[in-house]
């Protein structure tokens, strides 16, 4: 089991991603009564999938500013908050887009045609898979490689 390591605002890793999904689901389903939506899944499932992707860019700006600074020879990356040894804009930006997956492959149908959700999940889990090795291999390999 890995060790967490932050201090100040390192914390939004895990914890931003799983109150998005709480407050994007609420303010989605707040939205959809407003607008008089009668469909159950949609409105919830938009509200998800906005509030993961502003979670997912919250928690890489956060480990951006935490995890990193700029030397004369460039961007140098840290492991200063880090979970289970993994920088903080890797770990929440995963979990964030991992949480999205399924609301996008619900408003990918509803925006497209019935029976197309599971096109919509392969998007969402190659998106996320993408993201999540780009954002290693550019800020946590260099120091746990090393």
């Amino acid at each position: 089991m890995g060790r967490a390591k932050t201090t100040g605002s390192g914390w939004v890793g895990p914890v931003l991603p799983l109150l998005a999904l709480a407050l994007g689901a609420s303010l989605g389903i707040a939205a959809g009564a407003w607008l008089e939506i009668e469909d159950v899944f949609g409105p919830p499932a938009m509200g998800v999938l906005a509030g993961e992707v502003a979670a997912a860019a919250v928690v890489f700006l956060v480990g951006f500013r935490k995890n990193s600074s700029w030397t004369p020879e460039g961007r140098v990356w840290t492991r200063e908050h880090s979970y289970g040894g993994h920088g903080v804009q890797w770990l929440g930006v995963t979990v964030a887009l991992a949480i999205a997956t399924v609301p996008f492959s619900i408003t990918f149908e509803k925006l497209t045609a019935p029976g197309l959700n599971w096109a919509g999940l392969l998007v969402a889990m190659a998106v996320t898979a993408g993201v999540s090795r780009l954002i290693y291999v550019k800020t946590c390999a260099p120091v746990i490689d090393a």
